[in-house]
């Protein structure tokens, strides 16, 4: 390449700016940050209000619920006598259909 010589640029293919604003959407998590508020709900409305003023949902993604317990006892009852029971009353509140499972750990600050 030389002095006066040609030059080719080549413009990438347009892509559609609903894909682009997709893309951006789907990397900040925003669709999986803008449920919280339903996942919330129905966590709470799924376990009663004593053990939701006990536990805390810790972070929701790729259909993985996490959930902060308060106390030993309450996570191993959770985890292992009412997981199922739960995770069936989710699916059944509106907003808690795209939970696929859940997984419990012990949280100093859960249910403050």
């Amino acid at each position: 390449m030389s002095f006066g010589d040609t030059v080719h640029y080549y413009a990438p293919k347009a892509r559609p700016f609903g894909d682009a604003l997709h893309r951006v959407l789907k990397a900040k998590r925003f669709y999986e940050k803008s449920r919280f508020g339903a996942l919330a709900d129905a966590w709470a409305e799924a376990v009663g209000d004593e053990v939701a003023a006990r536990t805390r949902i810790a972070s929701y993604r790729h259909g993985i619920l996490k959930v902060e317990v308060a106390s030993s006892v309450l996570l191993h009852e959770l985890s292992g006598f009412m997981k199922s029971a739960v995770l069936a009353a989710l699916k059944e509140c509106s907003g808690g259909r795209d939970v696929a499972d859940i997984r419990f750990c012990l949280g100093a600050k859960a249910g403050q």
